[in-house]
């Protein structure tokens, strides 16, 4: 009788393997939203769990905060929603807004001439970010062996 609990348990546990392995990336997007947007009410990087590189102040939003009470980034913020992809196993953070990657990587600016934006990184290599991740996948992985 035992035996037969066993192969039961067994059967149901290889069903659930290729409905979880193709959730992955999925899950991995979503994660990595809330991260990003984690980041921007942060006003900084997760590098490591709660330890944050702080963004650096900008003149005209320190202005628009005390005239609307505002927090940067609404426009940029709502890009990475629309334009990140899960693909196949991966996962593509992306932006189409032409300015994404200057504040991301402080890249040249253009304006003016030889200005190079402080970097504001709200994706990219982070152990906090894969904590979350590994975590979320952990919590699905113990369901299915319930």
């Amino acid at each position: 009788m035992a035996n037969n609990n066993f192969s039961q348990k067994l059967t149901q546990i290889q069903q659930k393997v290729p409905e979880f392995a193709k959730r992955l990336p999925g899950v991995a997007k979503v994660e990595g939203l809330k991260f990003i947007a984690d980041n921007f009410r942060n006003e900084g990087f997760e590098q490591k769990t709660g330890s944050y590189k702080k963004w650096p102040k900008r003149k005209i939003e320190k202005a628009k905060k005390k005239l609307i009470g505002e927090k940067w980034g609404g426009s940029l913020k709502r890009s990475w929603q629309q334009d990140s992809k899960a693909l196949g196993t991966k996962v593509e953070f992306t932006s189409a807004l032409p300015y994404a990657d200057v504040h991301n990587e402080g890249l040249k600016a253009g304006r003016p001439p030889h200005f190079t934006m402080p970097q504001s990184q709200m994706i990219g290599e982070s152990e906090a970010l894969f904590d979350r991740i590994q975590s979320k996948f952990n919590r699905m992985a113990d369901d299915i062996f319930k």
